[in-house]
């Protein structure tokens, strides 16, 4: 992975080039800090104020990604004129434009009763969180409680060993995620609304498993940042924390603000 800072220059040329960009960003973690529980997380009013800027700069559209559920991260983000992506790329809502996963709404029944089992098994005296999303769920171990850990750990390698064919886990920051087993990713999610946008550039921020896929679905017309270094990532740049992502959100409006100047003084 190379340092996106240490890349600037020549990134900054291509966001400033391209006709159209479409910047994709996940929520927990990257647009927001990770929480001690989801309902905690808070889009702060710089990153919020930044965002708008970006949306509103021409040729940019914004793409909110995250593994909340859709009315989850419409409602923590509060922004008009962006895209946002739901459950992990399942549910997509935007401006003239809404798409759900068939084989995923086909799932919600066993998404459910899955869920519904966990909770009997981790009740919240435990500090483990189950969350149902409708399309897909999650199992928050981030506050679990000492003397429940090793018996947790146990527990989830038992319930994934035996989990239907119809549904997968996949593990993430402090969290098991329950997925309908070929409903679309991030990555699939991102390419579509990228064919829908008529092929911008991509810019696609993530800092957490789920965010491979769309860093693995960029070709190399695209630009992949992760936040944090990690070994084996597919994104090509990295930045250091999610601190940074407030920066990066600036750099990219000024990039494109660069652009608008140039079309000015062409004129």
């Amino acid at each position: 992975m190379k340092s996106f800072w240490n890349s600037a220059t020549a990134v900054s040329a291509r966001l400033s080039a391209a006709p159209a960009l479409l910047v994709t960003l996940d929520f927990d973690g990257t647009l927001a800090a990770l929480a001690e529980t989801p309902g905690r997380a808070r889009l702060k009013p710089e990153f919020k104020n930044a965002l708008k800027a970006l949306a509103a700069s021409p040729g940019v559209s914004v793409f909110i990604l995250s593994g909340r559920a859709l009315g989850s991260v419409r409602s923590l983000a509060g922004l008009r004129n962006v895209y946002y992506g739901g459950n992990h790329g399942i549910e997509i809502k935007g401006p003239g434009f809404a798409w759900r996963d068939a084989v995923a709404a086909k799932a919600r029944d066993l998404v459910a009763g899955i869920a519904s089992e966990m909770r009997d098994r981790f009740p919240p005296g435990t500090g483990v969180l189950v969350e149902n999303k409708v399309f897909s769920a999650s199992v928050h171990y981030r506050n679990i409680k000492a003397a429940y850990r090793k018996g947790f750990f146990s527990r989830m390698r038992a319930v994934v060993s035996a989990q239907p064919g119809a549904l997968s886990w996949r593990r993430g920051h402090k969290v098991f995620e329950l997925l309908p087993r070929g409903a679309a990713n991030k990555g699939g999610a991102l390419k579509r609304l990228v064919l829908r946008l008529d092929r911008p550039l991509v810019l696609a921020v993530g800092d957490d498993l789920t965010d491979e896929d769309m860093f693995l679905a960029l070709d190399e017309r695209g630009i992949s940042v992760r936040v944090g270094r990690k070994a084996g990532s597919k994104a090509v740049y990295f930045i250091p924390d999610q601190a940074e992502v407030l920066r990066l959100l600036r750099f990219i409006a000024a990039a494109r603000k660069n652009k608008t100047g140039e079309r000015e003084n062409d004129a």
